[in-house]
């Protein structure tokens, strides 16, 4: 059993951080994937081998919270920021999956809308783990407080998008699609806040 050392925090401190910059990079390139150069589809394989590596890191930090008795954080924060963080990602590439198998080929302004929140999102994310790592507790709120906006953001967007369906409704088909994606898109998005939620309970404790 290994104890509390700071080789210890920087370690875990350093696998969030890895974890939060794989996150941006999907949102990035999730973002590039729905602007219209190529279709999504020709991004499906990238993002899931950034989903993949999202999934090694989570592994990697359970792995060290099996092996070692003090953390810098309570184990329950590491844990949930690295799961939280890992829905992220996961959200964008059961978004881009959506494109797949759902065969949609082009997205809408709505789904575009959805990627500048989550990039957004996704840095804010980054940079508050960044002040995490140097225990800048009270600076993380700043984020935390335009991540929730962002969140705000991204309800109205799928209740305006949902509303258009309804109100100028296509065929079924294409209709239930649009409906799935804008759900699973404000799911991510969700999962944005939960990381913004752990966080704002971090700085009730160490701040």
């Amino acid at each position: 059993m290994l104890f509390f050392g700071r080789k210890n925090d920087d370690e875990f401190l350093n696998l969030l951080l890895q974890s939060a910059e794989n996150t941006l990079k999907g949102a990035q390139m999730f973002r590039t994937a729905l602007m219209g150069e190529k279709e999504p589809n020709a991004y499906v394989a990238s993002i899931k081998e950034l989903e993949s590596k999202g999934d090694d890191i989570t592994h990697q930090i359970f792995k060290r919270l099996n092996q070692v008795f003090l953390t810098p954080l309570d184990r329950e924060d590491i844990m949930e920021l690295a799961v939280k963080v890992d829905d992220v990602i996961d959200g964008i590439e059961a978004t881009m999956a959506r494109f797949e198998y759902l065969n949609v080929s082009a997205s809408d302004d709505y789904m575009k809308g959805f990627t500048e929140i989550l990039v957004s999102s996704c840095e804010h994310i980054l940079e508050a783990f960044k002040l995490l790592s140097k225990k800048k507790y009270m600076q993380i709120h700043e984020h935390t407080v335009v991540i929730n906006d962002l969140e705000n953001q991204a309800d109205k967007l799928m209740r305006d998008g949902i509303r258009e369906i309804f109100s100028d409704p296509k065929d079924p088909y294409t209709d239930f699609k649009l409906k799935e994606i804008y759900e699973r898109l404000e799911e991510t998005t969700d999962a944005c806040e939960d990381v913004a939620d752990i966080l704002e309970s971090v700085v009730l404790r160490y701040g």
